[in-house]
């Protein structure tokens, strides 16, 4: 995000700055899956024993807090005007804020455990995934001295939501470490399934989220349940809705380059298909086709 800064003033973008700010941004991430894991009390992370697992959970939890006041220090020290790093500082606090308190919502759901609505699940996913987006987003535009704030906003929202629908499809499908539907935490692919199910399917639903059941045990009737109401399908569909509103959150950004990138990233997170010429790939419209969060979203109940 420091094209415009490059092209106006070769030195005001120092390689060390930017290193930075990269460096800030991956210390705020693997603190908040250090804490995350702990309470979660997940065992495993990229396929080895998690931090607190391995070296049990006060170093765990030291090593979490040293990243984060270390991704402070790091934007302290970027040589760039007072204002900016200041609104810098101030953007990376509300970001971890804001995960914090969708983290909280999730903690005191599992100290009373039962079913979920579709739209709250999201919203949760809005709190606890959307910030990794949109601190690093921002971090990048005030630094090249571009505010950009809604368009970032509603940009990550999106994609956050997005990713971690992803998320939970490949959880329910066994081909990632976390374990949610298994476990239990808030899912969307169990809230939809919960909404749309009847008689004995709804009754094992809301067993299963109250924790009254083990996954285990009804993985099997779940997983047909799951196709009796099209749940993956309708789970998919939203995730197409939510990407698109991410892409169409872009319509106002008058910079051909910025917004190319911006798709890219979109690409790349989806593992989709990516041009190799990098500059063809700046398109001017503003969205795909297809349906649009809105009616997807009520298309959910």
């Amino acid at each position: 995000f420091s094209w415009k800064a490059c092209q106006e003033d070769p030195n005001a973008a120092t390689t060390g700055d930017l290193k930075k700010l990269a460096i800030a941004v991956e210390c705020f991430h693997k603190a908040s899956l250090i804490h995350d894991d702990i309470e979660d009390a997940d065992t495993i992370r990229y396929g080895e024993k998690t931090l607190h697992e391995e070296h049990g959970v006060p170093v765990a939890l030291n090593i979490g807090d040293y990243l984060l006041g270390e991704g402070y220090r790091l934007i302290a020290e970027t040589t760039i005007p007072a204002k900016r790093k200041v609104e810098m500082l101030r953007v990376a606090a509300l970001g971890h804020r804001t995960l914090s308190r969708g983290q909280g919502a999730e903690l005191s759901w599992a100290n009373d455990p039962k079913p979920m609505p579709s739209r709250k699940v999201l919203e949760i996913f809005t709190n606890k995934t959307a910030p990794a987006f949109e601190v690093a987003l921002r971090l990048g535009a005030l630094y090249a001295g571009e505010e950009l704030t809604d368009v970032i906003r509603e940009y990550s929202a999106n994609l956050g939501i997005a990713y971690q629908i992803r998320d939970d499809l490949d959880d329910v499908l066994g081909s990632i470490d976390s374990h949610d539907a298994r476990d239990v935490r808030p899912s969307l692919l169990l809230g939809i399934a919960h909404e749309r199910a009847k008689d004995e399917d709804k009754k094992l639903m809301a067993a299963l989220w109250r924790k009254e059941v083990k996954w285990d045990v009804v993985e099997d009737r779940v997983k047909a349940i799951f196709d009796k109401y099209e749940i993956e399908a309708k789970s998919r569909e939203l995730l197409e809705g939510y990407k698109e509103e991410a892409v169409r959150a872009l319509r106002t950004l008058e910079n051909p380059t910025l917004k190319g990138l911006l798709r890219r990233v979109i690409r790349k997170i989806f593992e989709e298909i990516i041009p190799d010429t990098f500059c063809g790939e700046f398109e001017t419209g503003d969205a795909a086709s297809g349906p649009a969060r809105a009616e997807v979203i009520a298309a959910v109940g």
